[in-house]
């Protein structure tokens, strides 16, 4: 297999000795713009980490129902991803393949998300049967923003250390977005109700109008700023034969068998900007109101984990560049396991140390994002390189597939988790407290649940073998390809009988 690769990369070297390849640079305000153009979108998105407690605390759905609700509406989003891809690859206008989908779907995933937070007063089987309603149609139009975005990282560059650079900034400011969401959400929903006096549904609505009519604004101003370089046919083979190739690529299958099971990880990410906060913190503080405490600790207790992703999205171009990505992923996986028994151990009643062992939990968590982003880009150039067929709309398909999956498992085992440890979301904080068992439950989920899933998702990146060198050398060759065809996409002859893996 060492000698497949080998062979390939004296190819290359060969042919890269009779012609010089010069990438197109990308501006700096470009990759701001669509950087921003991310951060609108996860301000969106980051209201429906909020969803499970929504549907617990506010429309008193069993949390077991809840969690299933969420995770089978995600599985069927999931499955929409592929088609959605497929769609991308062969959309063919004036302006490119992925930036349409830019324009004409930030308003609609606005409106829905907002549908799912509107204060009807809904119980029982009708609150059920709307939030199915509403989830599944918003998840359709997030899917039709979400996977052109994401496809945009690998046709906005020809050049693997621009993409490094492009996605870590977008991963960086789009992180804002979230991070934003997170942190302002509960203030904002405080002013409604103290300031204006809205009820304790319709605060929480109007909270979210904020979030989403900036989200949207920023979501819009990144199709205008932005540009397609990496010019592929729209022709493409239909769903199915692309499909056959992506399972015929080892790198990006290893890659979303591992993002499967992150998800086991991203668990103790939810449950603790959520259910922590508004219980287990309110245990700590019990003197303090429930709005106070949401509205106070959830910015301070989401802003360590977020600056610690911030650094790991800052450190990781840095660190490709000594060590290989897999080795990367595996280091910090490690790193996270080691935090999170730790902090189950050390406990929560001294918050502040806890606090800052969080910090340290969610470092990898930046690395991850980039790294695997970047992986499903050399996936793209793989394909190419190695078949002649370029389907970044596919690959990404599987990156907001794998995002979705993520979501799925991990609202399920929440949802079961709860469910099991007694958890009653009809309480008021101000009123009654979960009982220890309830409490002990999402602690563990926030502590040793994470780091198992830190554990289980470096495992398939010991048999990664796409290394750094080569990528490069894929993605030169690929750009040479097209600029002797007259940058005009066709299908090619593999450079080797077998795959470079």
């Amino acid at each position: 297999m060492a000698e497949q690769v080998d062979t390939v990369v004296e190819i290359a070297t060969a042919s890269s000795a009779t012609q010089e390849i010069k990438h197109e640079q990308v501006p700096t305000a470009e990759k701001v713009s669509y950087a921003l153009t991310n951060t609108g979108q996860t301000m969106i998105y980051g209201l429906f980490s909020m969803l499970m407690l929504f549907m617990t605390d506010y429309l008193y759905i069993n949390s077991a129902i809840a969690g299933l609700i969420i995770a089978l509406a995600r599985v069927f989003d999931a499955m929409n991803d592929p088609i959605m891809g497929q769609l991308v690859d062969k959309t063919k206008t004036k302006w490119g393949k992925c930036r349409p989908y830019m324009l004409f779907t930030p308003i609609p995933v606005a409106i829905f998300a907002l549908l799912m937070f509107a204060p009807w007063q809904l119980t029982g089987g009708s609150a059920i049967a709307y939030s199915v309603a509403i989830y599944l149609v918003f998840t359709v139009v997030y899917t039709a923003n979400d996977i052109p975005f994401w496809s945009m990282s690998a046709v906005i560059t020809t050049e693997p250390k621009q993409r490094t650079t492009i996605v870590t900034m977008t991963r960086l400011i789009g992180g804002l977005g979230s991070a934003s969401t997170i942190g302002l959400f509960w203030f904002c929903n405080k002013f409604f109700i103290e300031k204006l006096g809205a009820s304790y549904h319709s605060g929480f609505f109007f909270a979210a109008c904020v979030f989403c009519v900036i989200g949207t604004a920023l979501m819009l101003q990144g199709f205008f700023r932005t540009k397609e370089r990496a010019v592929g046919d729209s022709k493409q083979k239909n769903l199915l034969s692309n499909l056959k190739l992506i399972f015929k690529t080892k790198p990006l299958l290893i890659n979303l068998i591992a993002g499967a099971l992150y998800s086991i990880m991203t668990v103790g990410m939810a449950a603790l900007t959520t259910y922590f906060v508004k219980w287990n913190v309110k245990e700590v503080f019990s003197n303090m109101s429930s709005v106070d405490i949401m509205s106070i600790f959830t910015p301070v207790i989401g802003i360590l984990p977020a600056i610690a992703s911030v650094v790991g999205l800052l450190i990781a171009p840095y660190l490709i560049r000594r060590f290989q990505k897999k080795d990367l992923l595996i280091y910090s996986s490690i790193l996270g396991v080691i935090v999170n028994i730790a902090s189950f151990f050390i406990g929560y009643q001294n918050l502040w140390v806890f606090l800052m062992l969080r910090f340290f939990a969610f470092l990898p968590v930046g690395i991850w994002s980039s790294v695997t982003t970047l992986m499903i880009g050399d996936s793209v150039d793989y394909i190419e390189y190695t078949t002649g067929k370029r389907v970044e709309g596919t690959c990404f398909s599987l990156l907001t597939f794998m995002g979705k999956f993520q979501n799925s498992i991990n609202v399920a085992i929440t949802g079961l988790i709860l469910s099991l440890v007694g958890y009653n979301g009809e309480l008021k904080p101000d009123v009654a407290q979960q009982s220890p068992k309830a409490l002990f439950g999402i602690f563990v989920m926030v502590t040793l649940v994470m780091g198992l899933g830190y554990l289980l998702s470096m495992i398939p990146f010991f048999f990664y073998k796409l290394d750094n060198e080569t990528c490069k050398m894929m993605a030169e060759e690929n750009l040479r390809r097209r600029l002797a065809q007259g940058n005009t996409q066709v299908e090619t002859e593999p450079c080797t009988k077998e795959t470079i893996l």
